[in-house]
C-alpha cells in the first residue's frame, strides 16, 4: 500500500479532523466512535498498522462536512441534484479530499456513499457503512446493534445484510425513494457471499 496522504494519516493516526471540517462536538464524538470500531475490526482481520490507520481515518472523516449547509455542499458536488440535501456531505467530503490530493479511490468511495451504500464497495466501504450504523452512541435498537457489533467481523456478510435491510426498511417506512446507489448495493449484498477485499 502506498504512503498515506497527510490528511488520512492525521485522521487515522492522530485522530485529528481536518481544519475544514464543519461538525458539532457531538458529531466529532460520533466519528471517533465509528473510527474506533473500524480500527478494532481491521485489527481483528489481521491488517497491518497502515491499513488500520486508513480504516480509522475513514471513520473520522465520513461526516466531516455533515453540519455544513446543503446549499454550500451542493456547490461542491457535480451532480448535486441527484442527492437529497441530507446526503450531500458524503460526496462533498470525498470531493474535498480528492481536491486535496487524496487518490485512494476505495476510501473516497466509502466516504462518498457511506449512507447509501454502493455496489463497488470494498471491505472498507462495507465496514464504514456498518460502523456508522452500529456505533455504540446510537440509541435506537441499542441491544440489537450491540449484538451485531459483537458478531463483527467474524459474521461479516450476515451483519452487512442485516444493516442494509434495516436501513432500507427505514427508508421505505418513511416513504423515501431508494436511490440507484442503494439498489445496486442491495443487489451486491444479496449476491452469494464473496471474499472480503
Amino acid at each position: 500500500m502506498p504512503k498515506l496522504h497527510p490528511i488520512i494519516h492525521a485522521a487515522g493516526a492522530e485522530r485529528q479532523h481536518p481544519d475544514w471540517a464543519v461538525m458539532t462536538e457531538a458529531r466529532r464524538r460520533h466519528t471517533r466512535r465509528v473510527g474506533r470500531l473500524l480500527w478494532e475490526w481491521s485489527r481483528t482481520l489481521g491488517h497491518d498498522r497502515m491499513r488500520r490507520i486508513r480504516w480509522r481515518a475513514a471513520g473520522l472523516l465520513h461526516d466531516a462536512l455533515k453540519d455544513e449547509s446543503p446549499e454550500t455542499l451542493g456547490l461542491e458536488v457535480e451532480d448535486a441534484g441527484a442527492w437529497p440535501g441530507s446526503l450531500l456531505h458524503g460526496p462533498a467530503c470525498a470531493n474535498r479530499l480528492r481536491a486535496a490530493g487524496v487518490e485512494d479511490e476505495l476510501l473516497l468511495t466509502a466516504i462518498a456513499f457511506h449512507t447509501t451504500g454502493h455496489a463497488d464497495f470494498g471491505a472498507l466501504g462495507q465496514a464504514l457503512y456498518m460502523a456508522d450504523f452500529l456505533e455504540p452512541g446510537r440509541r435506537t435498537l441499542s441491544r440489537e446493534r450491540a449484538e451485531q457489533r459483537r458478531r463483527m467481523p467474524s459474521d461479516w456478510h450476515a451483519v452487512l445484510g442485516e444493516v442494509a435491510t434495516a436501513k432500507i426498511v427505514n427508508l421505505l417506512r418513511r416513504g423515501i425513494p431508494i436511490s440507484p446507489a442503494t439498489a445496486g448495493f442491495w443487489r451486491a449484498v444479496t449476491a452469494p457471499a464473496g471474499t472480503i477485499r
